[in-house]
């Protein structure tokens, strides 16, 4: 008995070349997907799309609000120079840490305390747009004059501070003259920072990720691996955390393993190098 055909009827020639051309597309479209998919993770933060960098993704970590404590120095001496130490001013142990900088090699910068639009007080060394510009400048120079051994600054708080034109042009036009750069640490999207520094010709980078704004390992964990694929997208990053144990004791850790797993970890001096490139 001859079997029935299920389908009666024959693709000609033109439409089997269709047919194979769409197959052909919906590959090529799959695969640039999964090609997408393996270079930003799902998940990850949303940055720019830049030019990425050849060579390895560059990471350089910054310990926030040193100086008011010595509790965590074992913790701190661990990270060696793989953190950036951001002090602040006028403290009981401003100018430890920055001694202390000599020994383990990390690289310094002040923390420089900005207003607010938080109910906060920022703290010693406040800088605020009430201020005369002769009041700023000393208040700056006091700031840093308590900190030994710095490169550069980045702010404290700040969310009011960074927004306005006039004082972080007088701030920005001195550090430029003392040949330092500065890290705006973008705690608002509002910042003029990057503006004001570009038409002064000053060297800016800019905050990636803040690492514990919980104050909790899992947490912390988390945006470590945000981290990776910020620095896998761009190139590069900049990770801010505080000096808490949970903070130091997870960098401890992670550290070598972001540098098995290929980054190379690096100074915001060497970060600003990297940017201009």
């Amino acid at each position: 008995m001859a079997r029935r055909k299920i389908f009666k009827f024959k693709l000609t020639k033109k439409q089997k070349r269709s047919f194979v051309t769409f197959l052909l597309l919906v590959l090529c479209v799959w695969g640039g997907f999964l090609w997408l998919k393996h270079l930003c993770p799902l998940g990850a933060p949303k940055v720019p799309w830049v030019h990425r960098q050849s060579g390895h993704p560059k990471i350089t970590f910054v310990i926030d609000d040193i100086g008011n404590n010595n509790h965590y120095t074992n913790q701190l001496k661990a990270l060696g120079d793989k953190v950036t130490y951001a002090i602040l001013p006028l403290l009981p142990y401003s100018g430890f840490y920055g001694d202390l900088s000599r020994t383990t090699g990390a690289e310094v910068i002040l923390h420089l305390p900005l207003d607010t639009m938080l109910d906060k007080i920022p703290g010693r060394g406040l800088i605020v747009g009430t201020m005369s510009k002769e009041d700023i400048l000393d208040m700056l120079a006091r700031d840093l004059d308590s900190v030994p051994n710095y490169v550069g600054v980045n702010n404290h708080m700040g969310s009011r501070g960074t927004t306005d034109r006039d004082m972080m042009t007088i701030i920005l036009s001195e550090l430029k003259r003392r040949h330092l750069f500065f890290l705006d640490s973008y705690t608002t999207p509002e910042s003029v920072v990057p503006a004001v520094g570009r038409s002064l010709g000053l060297p800016i980078l800019a905050r990636g990720v803040f690492l514990d704004n919980e104050d909790s390992k899992p947490a912390i964990r988390a945006e470590l691996d945000e981290l990776r694929a910020v620095a896998r997208a761009k190139g590069n990053a900049i990770a801010i955390g505080h000096y808490r144990v949970k903070t130091l004791e997870v960098l401890a850790k992670e550290i070598p393993q972001f540098e098995r797993e290929g980054f190379r970890i690096i100074t915001l001096r060497e970060m600003l190098k990297v940017q201009r490139d």
